[in-house]
């Protein structure tokens, strides 16, 4: 069965659980930034290769 969701943009995105999505909203305020900066700079942290150089 095909999606029926209208976002056709090329970009992604995900679903999060509304009360995350409040406490995302509130750092970004605290930090002036925008949601989309404080979880891309959340993801690089966590997912950064320490002691490797690749």
């Amino acid at each position: 069965m095909k999606s029926q969701q209208s976002d056709t943009k090329t970009t992604r995105q995900v679903r999060i659980d509304a009360g995350l999505h409040q406490l995302l909203k509130i750092e970004a305020a605290r930090r002036q930034t925008t949601i989309k900066n404080l979880v891309e700079d959340c993801l690089a942290e966590l997912l950064e290769v320490k002691g490797k150089n690749l």
